[in-house]
């Protein structure tokens, strides 16, 4: 038998490992959760029971992945090789000759190209590395979230103070990494302007010198998520003193 891999770089190899240990890992994970005698998981309905640990096993096994792309992302960076700069914004967009002669288009006009340099600067591959790092952290800050909460209620206690403190963690997760990416983009595009512009003095400038379309999603979605830790705040007080009534 022969086999035969073409093509295949290391951070396919270690995407490819995190796969199997992130499925490895949900599985061993899900059974201990399973085999649990707690009282308190013995309390909890079995359709509860098992979409809890169902939850938990898929947070793990998404995490492994996230880790295995932080990796991946890390060793390309550091590998030397042609660096691809998207949506990089031109200074005097250009029409598309091709598509504007389509019948029923009056015009086209392309205004970003994506730019593959040959040998790019830290400068840029650094702030490309974190643009790709920052929505991993905050997929391991969910799935970290997940488990937490997630063996929190395998435990009948789902007014504790880990929720509230688990939902702040994520909201300002989600606030500052997801407005951070394209921060991190967009500098990204500003230093390969300025290494294009330095390598061609000569002409006009090709790409504008800083441009971002900020997409303030992230902070609705951190808001509605502190909203939500209160609730569950109020909560965790109430079960409190219902505790202390009894």
């Amino acid at each position: 038998m022969k086999v035969a891999f073409v093509d295949i770089s290391a951070p396919d190899i270690i995407r490819v490992i995190s796969v199997i240990v992130g499925a490895l890992g949900a599985a061993v994970f899900a059974l201990q959760l399973r085999k649990s005698e707690q009282p308190s998981i013995a309390d909890l309905a079995r359709s509860d029971r098992f979409g809890t640990v169902f939850i938990a096993a898929g947070a793990l096994f998404v995490g492994a992945l996230a880790i295995g792309n932080a990796a991946a992302a890390v060793t390309q960076a550091l590998t030397p090789g042609p660096t691809t700069v998207y949506a990089m914004e031109l200074a005097s967009p250009k029409p598309d000759a091709t598509v504007g002669a389509v019948p029923g288009v009056r015009s086209a006009v392309s205004p970003t190209l994506d730019v593959t340099m040959i040998d790019a600067p830290p400068s840029v591959t650094g702030w490309l590395l974190a643009g790709e790092l920052l929505p991993i952290v905050l997929a391991l800050t969910m799935c970290a979230s997940a488990i937490w909460l997630a063996t929190g209620l395998l435990n009948g206690r789902p007014f504790t103070r880990r929720f509230p403190l688990a939902l702040v963690f994520v909201a300002a997760a989600v606030m500052v990494c997801g407005i951070g990416s394209q921060f991190a983009g967009a500098v990204a595009r500003a230093e390969a302007a300025i290494v294009l512009r330095e390598a061609t003095p000569q002409i006009d400038p090709l790409f504008v010198a800083f441009s971002i379309a900020l997409d303030l999603a992230p902070f609705g979605w951190g808001l509605l998520l502190g909203l939500l830790a209160g609730a569950f705040q109020i909560g965790t007080r109430l079960q409190r003193e219902t505790e202390l009534l009894v």
